[in-house]
């Protein structure tokens, strides 16, 4: 029989049951902390109030009014780790490991291909922990598998391309050093998905901007690591005709990142 184990508990249980096991390459406590934000701050299930009775929604109120104040106390030197209240593990789906690993994870400044691996391991043990406490059935727990095992391979690729992106700009961005001091013409920054791939240039689509740039020339090394439909978080400059690539943030898999005119990043509470 199936018990809707509160979130929390289901993790800081999972959390003191891993405790055992300093040999763990990633911290479990991390992941749900991280998790647990995504799901409190960036997840549909605290946006819509049908989701929760009224009791429990001013429980939620209660607590991240707390969080909020003593994060300004502490004036960020110690971080409050997320509440989520009385929030069941029944509300959980797959979208909710899909965007976390996809998005919320390669959000994370620095973060390597290794990291978002280890979380993702992480979180497929934890889903194994709730099945087998009874608390996640059988259906659900092969969908939050396969939700996960899906998304983590090109979430890897993600940061690993973010990562090589971000040294080759730092680098120069291909320019020679006499033409780095030239004035550029004309910027665009914003969220750009690849609509053409070659060998050694991409061709971006502002889907907000209803604007096409291409080619843009990159290192063949780098553009392998790149697919058509991922979303870059870019920068560009245009000098001689030519387009540059000026800053880059992270690179989102299409599996998971919708279009740019459809997305709204609700307000960061911490």
């Amino acid at each position: 029989m199936i018990t809707d184990m509160a979130v929390q508990e289901a993790m800081d249980q999972f959390v003191t049951s891993r405790s055992d096991k300093p040999s763990m390459p990633f911290s479990a406590e991390r992941c749900m902390e991280m998790f647990a934000e995504y799901l409190l701050h960036y997840s549909d299930l605290y946006q819509d109030g049908e989701m929760v009775d009224e009791d429990e929604l001013q429980e939620w109120e209660a607590a991240l009014g707390e969080y909020v104040e003593n994060l300004f106390e502490s004036d960020g030197e110690s971080e409050q780790a997320a509440e989520l209240g009385s929030l069941p593990v029944s509300m959980l789906e797959p979208e909710h490991f899909r965007d976390f690993i996809g998005w919320a994870l390669l959000r994370e400044a620095g973060i390597t291909s290794l990291e978002v691996e280890g979380y993702a391991d992480v979180l497929i043990n934890w889903i194994a922990y709730l099945h087998k406490r009874h608390w996640l059935s059988s259906e659900r727990n092969i969908t939050f598998l396969e939700a996960v095992q899906e998304i983590k391979d090109e979430s890897m690729r993600a940061s690993q391309a973010a990562r090589l992106l971000f040294h080759y700009v730092r680098l120069g961005g291909g320019v020679s050093p006499r033409n780095r001091g030239k004035r550029f013409e004309q910027f665009i920054e914003g969220h750009a998905r690849i609509y053409g791939l070659e060998k050694k240039s991409i061709s971006l689509r502002f889907d907000n901007k209803n604007l096409e740039i291409g080619p843009v020339a990159l290192p063949e090394e780098i553009a392998r690591h790149l697919k058509c439909g991922d979303v870059l978080d870019i920068e560009l400059g245009s000098r001689g005709g030519t387009w540059l690539i000026v800053d880059i943030g992270p690179v989102y898999p299409s599996e998971v990142y919708v279009d740019a005119d459809e997305f709204e990043i609700p307000e960061k509470l911490s």
